[in-house]
């Protein structure tokens, strides 16, 4: 496999062989054919329906392997992100398939590398295991030449509105960040709150303004492949993709790593030396941005208590929101309860004095002034990413082995035909080959325009700090809390932003096992010594 295969689908970040119960396969190191009386725990976040399909995976699987036991023990979305860290925290944890991209560097050389198992041959289909499902969208690390998270599902993340208050107030959905404040003001003076958005923690880090976050400074660091994609005689350089590759902001797939293979030594080197700096010019004109909507459009005050912004979406006090592309078929379930009398919950909580509304999207509005370099993107990525907790070798190969069932087309379809009559919010497209959604699901997708993924390379890696240290992230939520509530200027915003990423450059350097010896000759592969 050429290398450019293995650095398919960077977005943030994606050998050994064995025998699966089928029987040995090619280049085997020689494991049991059957996976032997072992315990699989399923622990990822709970969701409406998540269960059902776990579940429905697991009664297939174990018709297979009947002796296999599997525990499907999902845990809250709130507050999953502390648990999950200190679950890798643990030196004998009790879970094994969790969602790992809340973990962080607490994962770090602690979770199975499912690079070692994708050339394998499946017991479930007629070919490898990466030929089961898009393996080009699949999340590579590039330091560590690894793929810990598998997604099976598409996902955009977009601007969901009311089309019913839209039209009353008279005003359509904007196409530029300027636009979308005067929309705010008009909705506001009609009596409307114009978006409900989470503005916690967990918003600013995992959530609606994280992403906003990312996606918005990506327009100003569009250019920054330049100096970070390999170059002739790097360890990635690969002729046929560099070597023809040339810069055009105008084309939002132009960094795609299909075309063009960033050297992530050369990243930190850029940072490390002033050439990427987190307190641009284009920086400033992000959080300028920001501020003219933040809390002011968002529920003012209460924005900051925030941590639900369905709510008052679905109550119609709302507008707009930003939502995920999976919002799109839990709207259409939350509707059809409405329409029977059902009592319709979010965060497991009931949600009274729904309204019943026709649900539009739009795209980023893109910023424009100093520093911007391009149209906004957004994050059009593999969703819902499952990782597995590394343990000992047979275990980790038993784990694999239930996840290549789940990532076939009869494990897809076996979740998806469980989870989604229980209302499963789908996020997307499936990206297993041969799984079908039902047609009214379809369509909704098919209304959908992508622009490009912003979540890719290292053109966001600042946009909260510095990597996922979550030291660095809540230093991010302080310091944005302050300006956006008014205590602080942009300047000092500017100034914390840079303080808390070189404070944090030599962790996330370590976490990367990259050394600052490494960046003096980015050429070589990082030795992390």
């Amino acid at each position: 496999m050429k290398r450019r295969i293995f650095l398919a689908g960077l977005l943030l970040i994606l050998g050994a062989s064995l025998a699966f119960a089928s029987g040995s396969q090619s280049g085997g190191a020689g494991v049991s054919s059957q996976p032997s009386g072992r315990t699989i725990n399923i622990n990822t976040q709970a969701g409406v329906g998540a269960e059902a399909g776990w579940r429905a995976v697991a009664d297939g699987y174990r018709k297979l392997h009947p002796d296999v036991n599997i525990v499907v023990d999902l845990k809250p979305a709130e507050g999953y992100g502390e648990w999950l860290h200190s679950i890798f925290a643990t030196s004998n944890p009790n879970a094994d398939i969790v969602n790992i991209n809340l973990a962080g560097p607490s994962a770090v050389g602690k979770a199975v590398n499912f690079l070692e198992y994708m050339d394998l041959k499946s017991p479930y289909s007629s070919g490898r295991w990466q030929d089961q499902f898009n393996f080009q969208m699949q999340v590579v690390d590039l330091t560590r030449q690894e793929l810990t998270a598998l997604s099976l599902e598409s996902v955009q993340v977009l601007w969901e509105y009311n089309k019913d208050i839209f039209a009353k107030v008279g005003v359509q959905p904007p196409t530029t960040w300027d636009e979308l404040v005067t929309v705010c003001d008009k909705l506001m003076a009609a009596g409307y709150q114009p978006i409900s958005i989470a503005g916690d923690f967990d918003s600013f880090w995992a959530g609606a303004m994280g992403w906003l976050a990312q996606i918005y400074v990506d327009q100003t660091t569009r250019s920054t492949i330049n100096f970070i994609r390999s170059q002739s005689g790097d360890y990635l350089y690969d002729p046929a993709v560099d070597g023809v590759w040339k810069y055009d902001a105008s084309d939002p797939y132009n960094d795609d790593t299909w075309k063009v293979n960033p050297n992530p030594v050369r990243a930190f080197k850029a940072v490390a030396e002033g050439q990427y700096t987190p307190d641009s010019q284009g920086m400033r004109t992000v959080w300028t941005n920001f501020a003219k909507v933040f809390p002011k459009y968002a529920g003012g005050d209460a924005f900051f208590g925030t941590k639900d912004s369905t709510p008052l979406f679905y109550q119609g006090k709302a507008a707009m929101t930003v939502n995920g592309a999976w919002g799109l078929s839990q709207f259409k379930n939350d509707m059809d309860k409405l329409v029977t009398g059902q009592a319709i919950e979010s965060n497991n909580q009931a949600i009274s004095g729904v309204q019943k509304f026709e649900l539009g999207t739009f795209n980023m509005p893109s910023m424009e002034g100093p520093g911007i370099e391009a149209k906004a993107r957004t994050i059009e990525v593999a969703a819902v990413p499952h990782g597995a907790i590394k343990k000992d070798k047979a275990h980790n190969d038993l784990v694999a082995d239930f996840l290549m069932y789940f990532s076939s087309r009869d494990g897809q379809s076996l979740f998806l035909s469980a989870a989604m009559p229980v209302g499963y919010g789908v996020a997307g497209p499936s990206l297993v080959y041969g799984v079908e959604l039902p047609a009214d699901v379809q369509a909704m997708f098919d209304n959908l325009s992508f622009i490009g993924n912003a979540q890719k390379g290292f053109g966001q890696m600042m946009a909260r700090g510095i990597g996922d240290v979550q030291e660095a992230l809540r230093a991010f939520y302080d310091y944005s809390y302050n300006y956006l509530s008014g205590r602080t200027t942009v300047d000092q915003w500017l100034a914390s932003h840079k303080t808390t990423t070189l404070q944090y450059f030599d962790q996330v350097l370590s976490n990367s096992k990259i050394s600052r010896n490494d960046l003096r000759n980015p050429q070589n592969a990082p030795t992390g010594q």
